[in-house]
């Protein structure tokens, strides 16, 4: 059976085919109860007809462009285009894990104006959770070059992978500079009838004009050659996969693991999400374990990429008479989207880098700032280079096509899948390979747990005496008040690890759902004198996120089924 592998961490990358640099940008969400987990590696897998469609987005912040190099071990020749950050930007907003706690208040929490009746308040909502020389022929014979072209930003070349030193010398020949310690991970991908994609910025191209590329290549299943990466990666660096197929995605040489809820920092928002994957992925055999964060339909997310009439018309932007005009389009038919840790509208990397090129800002301008403000900014940049069709053409062909295509394929497979997992160099030792399942079921990327508080009354105050948080896994806890009492850190992170398969159901190698429970048992939550609370009148009120704190440790209310 084929296999696809791609290379997509720029922090192996990078580091295999460059200077010293720092590779790897560090996502710094400004809104910490809507936090990003970081993933060292983002791809999205199609699979259909034994074709596989693969975007890779392309991380990277060294200082020169001249420094990026990109290397891939593929099984088969490639056609390439060019791809769009937008699309996982979109991904990961309709995919987030988010946790949400609920506080609802029973009867006896009423003041004495109360008009009755318990009620419900949401508490704490959120998700859990980057111009060198052309190539030159080597010279050597026989030469591994099979393809050479370029594609927007990109040189690109493909080469057989048959023999190692042949394939380097022609990458050290073509400015691919290649440290002696990668040697060992390059060589599980030198075989017969494998191949090398080779990737690096065309002359007069910058880093700002790095964009996913999409792959399309004869295959069966996919794969991420994480054994290269090994090479430049970091400690539990995460892995996001989303697949789209007839199926839901799943490992199909790894372990699967369902976490425990109960170890979830419900009170504010999953913060210590990625923590629990860590650490849950960690006990299965290997580490070799991925979590499913969403399987479900698609279609929104294409939906969301290409709404009617995003873009306008092309002849609108040939035709515009000033810089101001063409701006104004650009920022009035849906040019602007968010990014991974901003809801904030911006121009897309791409897009800022064509603009510049024909309007350069004024020095110590930022692009944004320049295009979102061109008027005001206009009389003290440098002589604009205003070329409306050329404008046009390049944008269309980097920015609309690509956003386009995209969009399309999540119209062609009716299932969407997002895996997560974290690797160690260490572990990095078996490439994980991906296949579908028609008999598994979705799962909601959504998570909540309850919180039910119940009271007393003492002296006209109502006191809030007990609380009772149960997650959706069936995990309950009896708590003083609204406090919380951390769990006790022994327990597993990990509720089941399993094996997944094309037909039927999980086969489980670990059930630890009794092993947490005599854990939680053995963990009494110690009851201390409640305070006094004066509640408003109307007779609820809801606990502020800032007076839960710690992770909530949960009994679970019932055994495994027998």
């Amino acid at each position: 059976m084929k296999t696809t592998s791609v290379l997509l961490s720029c922090c192996a990358a990078v580091a295999l085919w460059s200077d010293p640099a720092d590779a790897c940008g560090c996502f710094a969400p400004p809104n910490p109860t809507v936090p990003v987990v970081q993933a060292g590696e983002r791809i999205l897998f199609a699979v259909k007809n034994g074709e596989v469609t693969a975007h890779v987005q392309v991380q990277y912040s060294g200082a020169s462009g001249a420094d990026f190099g990109w290397l891939l071990p593929l099984p088969a020749v490639p056609t390439l285009e060019l791809g769009t950050d937008e699309v996982f930007v979109r991904l990961t907003q309709a995919t987030q894990p988010q946790y949400q706690l609920t506080t609802t208040f029973d009867s006896s929490c009423q003041s004495n104006s109360g008009t009755g009746g318990g009620s419900a308040a949401n508490f704490g909502g959120g998700s859990a959770a980057g111009g060198s020389a052309g190539f030159a022929d080597a010279g050597f014979a026989p030469s591994p070059l099979v393809v050479q072209d370029s594609v927007g930003p990109y040189d690109y070349a493909v080469l057989r992978s048959d023999s190692k030193a042949e394939m380097l010398a022609w990458l050290m020949a073509n400015r691919y500079f290649v440290p002696a310690n990668s040697d060992a991970a390059i060589d599980p991908y030198i075989r017969p009838g494998a191949y090398f994609l080779a990737l690096k910025l065309r002359p007069g191209n910058s880093t700002g004009d790095l964009q996913p590329v999409v792959l399309r290549y004869q295959s069966d299943v996919g794969q991420i050659p994480i054994t290269l990466t090994s090479v430049g990666a970091t400690q539990n660096m995460g892995v996001q996969v989303w697949l789209l197929g007839a199926g839901r995605g799943i490992p199909r040489n790894y372990h699967h693991t369902v976490i425990n809820d109960a170890l979830i920092d419900w009170a504010n928002r999953g913060q210590n999400y990625n923590d629990v994957i860590i650490r849950a992925v960690g006990e299965a055999p290997g580490r070799h374990s991925f979590v499913t964060e969403f399987a479900g339909p698609g279609a929104r997310v294409g939906a969301t990429l290409n709404p009617p009439t995003r873009f306008g018309t092309r002849q609108a932007f040939a035709t515009a008479p000033t810089p101001e005009a063409f701006i104004d389009l650009l920022l009035t038919n849906g040019f602007t989207g968010p990014t991974l840790t901003s809801q904030q509208q911006v121009f897309s990397g791409p897009l800022k880098a064509i603009l510049t090129r024909y309007l350069p800002p004024p020095a110590g301008v930022t692009a944004d700032t320049f295009f979102f403000n061109y008027r005001f900014f206009k009389a003290q940049a440098p002589a604009p280079d205003f070329q409306p069709q050329a404008m046009t053409d390049e944008i269309w062909l980097r920015v609309v096509k690509p956003i386009q295509e995209a969009a399309a394929l999540f119209d062609e497979h009716p299932v969407l899948t997002r895996l997560y997992t974290t690797l160690s160099p260490a572990d990095m030792n078996k490439d994980p390979v991906f296949s579908f399942s028609r008999t598994l079921p979705q799962v909601s990327n959504f998570h909540t747990a309850n919180l039910h508080v119940s009271c007393s009354r003492t002296q006209g105050f109502v006191e809030q005496t007990r609380s009772v948080l149960t997650t959706e896994q069936g995990a309950r806890r009896v708590f003083p008040r609204a406090q919380v009492v951390p769990p006790d850190q022994s327990v597993p992170a990990s509720l089941r690890i399993e094996l997944l398969r094309e037909e039927g159901g999980p086969e489980v190698v670990v059930d630890n759902t009794d092993t947490i429970l005599l854990t939680n048992q053995r963990d009494p939550v110690q009851l201390s004198t409640p305070s006094a609370l004066p509640l408003p009148r109307g007779g609820c009120q809801s606990i502020p996120v800032e007076g839960v704190v710690g992770v909530l440790a949960l009994l679970l209310a019932r055994r495994r089924a027998r």
